[in-house]
């Protein structure tokens, strides 16, 4: 049997889940606001050119200077400072730079940290361009016969886009923490009822089978606890039920045991030959009543503990009727009495077929034992719109209508019957045709006289 935890597996997959959702919105955030600044970016350097284009180049467009003009960072800039250091510029500004050309080559003016050289082909717009092992994003823009270059190092952007990056990401790992602590909390808090049930079912005691009470769980567990309910009352009910078959079989077996133990005891002591032989004959009769009896309690016994069940099948239940009265007329020639059978069609019915005979075999047997010696029995079977019934009916004498229900009971045997049976036989017929979704019920055949019983259940027409 395999083991798991419901709470290590919300935990995983929670702290799995955030790992990839954190992972798509780092790369997605990133993608952003590279984008972002590169827009951003590009956009102040095109501004920064049409600036100087104004400003400037058109001035220089004129001029007579032989010598370029070069724009000076503040000092603080050309080297090194300190954080906390005031300065009058920003430190990007060393790396931002930009020149002005004429178109014949001469370079107008440049800033200090530009190179002599053009930062990129005599071409408008957007390029990029190696200069000093740096890569730098430049915008060319001509006014007239002068070239305006502005050029920007990648690395600001590079920067730039980490800092965006993890400005956005700190608190969502931040946040990713918190979340998941609070979330075990959660967790924990929700598994709790789930140790407490644990806890209270290894506590009981186990012979007890009462049912299990908690003051709170959540809905969830319901289902669980009314099982679990539902099987103890199960348990108490077969323990209750094996009980009293132990107690009704040994009461029942008593009677009859003592009764083998005198007509053995007067086989032994008898004086002469017919004496024994009648003693042993009783003997003999007395052991094959407790060895029915025994039959029928272990026959009951597996009924009522579901424990005797086979698969369900198609059955011709006419058939069965046939065959169980063909094997038990000779028995009831002997008896001076006669069957008869009131069959007129084929019915099919979905069942057990060892339990159905058994059923039949009863009402057979006990209106044979109860009818009159010259009697006749009767066992009709008819079906309409899918309802069967089946009626065993004798000659004796009627049940009284207070005993009509009792002798469905098991162990209960009709006042004044003078019957040697053991009382289980109807209660047997009764727990088979309620396992297959029928009913049985006594009648008097004809008012005041003989006895009907009559079995009802579901067809398949």
């Amino acid at each position: 049997m395999i083991y798991f935890s419901i709470r290590r597996r919300l935990l995983v997959g929670i702290l799995l889940s955030m790992i990839v959702i954190l992972a798509g919105m780092g790369i997605a955030a990133h993608r952003v606001t590279d984008h972002e600044s590169e827009e951003i970016f590009s956009a102040r350097l095109a501004t920064s050119a049409r600036v100087l284009e104004a400003l400037v180049a058109k001035q220089l467009e004129h001029a007579t200077i032989s010598n370029p003009i070069i724009i000076q960072l503040p000092k603080e800039l050309e080297h090194s400072h300190e954080e906390d250091e005031e300065i009058t510029g920003h430190p990007y500004e060393s790396k931002i730079s930009f020149q002005v050309w004429h178109e014949n080559g001469q370079l107008l003016a440049k800033s200090a940290t530009a190179p002599d050289k053009p930062l990129g082909p005599f071409t408008e717009g957007f390029s990029k361009s190696q200069l000093n092992k740096d890569l730098w994003q430049v915008f060319k823009l001509k006014s007239g016969d002068v070239w305006v270059m502005v050029a920007e190092n990648d690395a600001v952007r590079d920067e730039m886009a980490g800092d965006l990056g993890m400005a956005i990401l700190t608190p969502l790992i931040i946040g990713a923490f918190i979340l998941l602590i609070v979330v075990n909390l959660i967790v924990f808090q929700n598994l709790k009822p789930l140790q407490i049930l644990a806890s209270a079912i290894s506590k009981r005691d186990p012979q007890s089978i009462t049912p299990i009470q908690l003051n709170k769980f959540p809905i969830e567990l319901k289902p669980v606890v009314d099982e679990l309910n539902h099987l103890l009352d199960r348990v108490n009910a077969a323990f209750k039920r094996e009980q009293k078959f132990i107690d009704a079989a040994a009461h029942e077996i008593r009677t009859p045991i003592a009764a083998l133990k005198i007509h053995i005891e007067n086989a032994v002591k008898a004086h002469n030959e017919q004496d024994r032989n009648v003693s042993l004959q009783e003997a003999l009769n007395g052991l094959r009543r407790t060895t029915r009896l025994t039959e029928q309690l272990l026959t009951f016994s597996r009924l009522t503990g579901a424990v005797d069940q086979e698969q369900k099948q198609v059955l011709s239940l006419d058939g069965i009727c046939r065959e169980i009265i063909k094997n038990t007329e000779p028995l009831i020639l002997q008896r001076g009495q006669t069957i008869q059978m009131h069959i007129k069609k084929d019915v099919l019915i979905l069942g057990e077929q060892h339990k159905l005979e058994r059923v039949i075999q009863n009402l057979i047997d006990n209106a044979s034992q109860y009818g009159l010696p010259n009697g006749v029995i009767d066992v009709s079977l008819e079906e309409n719109q899918g309802q069967i019934e089946l009626c065993v009916s004798n000659d004796g004498a009627s049940i009284p209508a207070t005993e009509k229900e009792k002798i469905f009971s098991p162990y209960y045997r009709v006042l004044g019957s003078q019957s040697f049976g053991s009382g289980l036989g109807l209660a047997i017929v009764k727990e088979i045709v309620t396992q297959h979704g029928g009913s049985i019920q006594a009648e008097d055949k004809t008012p005041g006289h003989g006895t009907r019983m009559v079995l009802r259940l579901r067809g398949l027409s």
